[in-house]
């Protein structure tokens, strides 16, 4: 049942006639205009101080000639400057690229020629990385956020201060692109994701009143450390905040003691995280000195977490992790254990409202109850293809489904449970090997902090299975001994053949560990 606060909020949401992401701030500055939106180190910002920077930045971007539908492309971490460029790319129609602030100057080049970007916001000390203006001919203005340090390039403070505050008269349309998202490229080169104002407000309207969720309160408070880049914080996180007038504190880097001092300091309720962060949350000493009574929902999304870190997390909080599944191509969501009775450890959980979900074999016939198939997912959040890619796009989409490329299967009650990356599971004599089950056996033993398993060619099996474990400060490991111990859970084809221990796994920002990287 829905909370009178957010009843209030869809009625006035339905007032406003809030139709695409250029009118998600409308709902605030009907009912707290003046009120705290963002808490950001020593600063606090109003709705209506994030207002009135949106209309300056949109009537910027009309000022330097971007139309409804040119590119805009963000290069910057967590903090308001973000928010403020990505309502105002909504304001004129326009479609924001938002990058990764990991890429290199060869990825971030990638992203703006590939997206045909003609404008570039950037944080100042990133600006080197598209210095060769020359090799990207579509970028027509640089402009540099936190000061300007090189040449050519345009001010963001001084842009903002020569614009009107008032509200561009351009109308945006739902089914308008909102975003080009580039994938995560943990398996190749990264291509755009074109995403709909109506996919990402599909997501927001069909998960407000799920089964599970914590009711929402006039006094919710979020902490948002997820990269606003990633479609999990933004189209997810910001947007259900915006929309339901939530104040957030917004963290630009990770410190789990320092995100436990900010829940104690903000009284957080609600928090969306990466498997990332909640390892560090139940491996780093000390954190239980902080008051987190005040946390009421801990979710979990963008890669899988092993159910051993979950169970620690609710032994010092108390609150127990609820996991999502979903894509930058569905805007993010299509499982969630909110949308079902009942909170399953290791699962998904099942569909949100809307969605539909099959699993496939090779052939995309369905397979039988209990098997693992390819997941497939139709529904108002998919997205609208591939930009410029339109074979990669009529495969993905072949049949009307959206074809994940990742391995699942589904229980009894309609919990999924992803099982891995079609691409990759390990072939081991003709038997299939799911990474994941041999990791979250791996994540048990007391010694190990973080592991991995990919296959690796073997001239008798066809492939074998390695892991790549890291081990806990102050303790040591033998292969052998991590042998043995898979031994006793896992049948003798699952078994890691070979174990090589790292100091770290790469990731991407939100926990995907690179496999790519590891095989090469």
């Amino acid at each position: 049942m829905l909370s009178d606060w957010i009843q209030r909020c869809i009625s006035l949401r339905r007032d406003k006639d809030t139709e695409s992401l250029a009118d998600v701030l409308q709902v605030a500055m009907a009912m707290k205009p003046d009120h705290p939106a963002v808490f950001f180190e020593d600063r606090t910002i109003t709705y209506r101080d994030l207002d009135t920077a949106a209309n300056r930045v949109a009537n910027s971007l009309i000022a330097l000639g971007v139309k409804p539908g040119d590119r805009v492309a963000i290069h910057l971490e967590n903090r308001p400057d973000f928010i403020e460029i990505y309502q105002g790319v909504m304001r004129i129609g326009a479609i924001l690229v938002p990058a990764n602030v990991m890429y290199t100057g060869e990825e971030l080049e990638h992203i703006i020629t590939d997206s045909e970007a003609t404008v570039l916001f950037v944080r100042t000390e990133w600006a080197e990385k598209v210095s060769a203006r020359e090799r990207l001919p579509n970028l027509r203005h640089v402009v540099e956020v936190c000061g300007m340090n090189h040449d050519n390039t345009l001010d963001y403070e001084d842009l903002k201060r020569s614009a009107s505050d008032a509200r561009p008269s351009v109308k945006v349309n739902r089914d308008d692109v909102a975003f080009i998202q580039y994938t995560s490229g943990t398996t190749g080169k990264p291509k755009g994701a074109m995403v709909s104002h109506a996919n990402v407000l599909a997501v927001i309207d069909n998960t407000t009143d799920l089964p599970a969720a914590p009711e929402s309160r006039e006094d919710d408070v979020l902490l948002l450390i997820l990269p606003l880049f990633h479609a999990y914080a933004l189209n997810l996180a910001l947007n259900r905040a915006l929309l339901s007038v939530m104040p957030f504190v917004l963290v630009a880097r990770f410190d789990a003691e320092r995100i436990f001092a900010l829940f104690e300091k903000h009284r957080v309720t609600t928090f969306y995280g990466a498997p990332p962060m909640y390892f560090a949350f139940v491996n780093t000493p000390g954190l239980e000195k902080y008051d987190v009574s005040s946390l009421r929902g801990a979710f979990s999304g963008a890669a899988p977490l092993p159910v051993v870190i979950l169970e620690r997390f609710k032994e010092r909080t108390g609150v127990e992790i609820s996991e999502g599944y979903g894509l930058s191509e569905t805007a993010p969501t299509l499982c969630s254990n909110l949308a079902g009775p009942v909170n399953k450890p290791g699962s998904v959980g099942p569909p949100i409202p809307g969605v539909e979900i099959r699993l496939v074999d090779e052939q995309d016939r369905d397979v039988p109850k209990g098997e693992v198939g390819e997941l497939i997912a139709r529904g108002p959040n998919v997205f609208r293809g591939y930009w410029k890619r339109e074979a990669e796009s009529a495969e993905a989409l072949r049949g009307g489904w959206f074809h994940t490329g990742d391995l699942a299967k589904v229980d009894e009650d309609g919990y999924y449970t992803i099982v891995d990356r079609k691409k990759d599971m390990v072939l081991v004599s003709g038997f299939n090997v799911y990474p994941i089950e041999v990791e979250n056996v791996l994540m048990r033993h007391p010694k190990i902090m973080d592991a991995a398993v990919i296959g690796v060619p073997d001239t008798y099996q066809g492939e074998s299975v390695k892991a790549l474990l890291v081990v806990r400060p102050g303790e040591s490991l033998e292969p052998a001994e991590v042998i043995e111990y898979a031994r006793k859970y896992l049948a003798a084809f699952k078994v890691p053949r070979h174990v090589e221990f790292r100091t770290q796994l790469p990731k991407s920002p939100t926990g995907k560990v690179l496999k790519r990287e590891l095989r090469t």
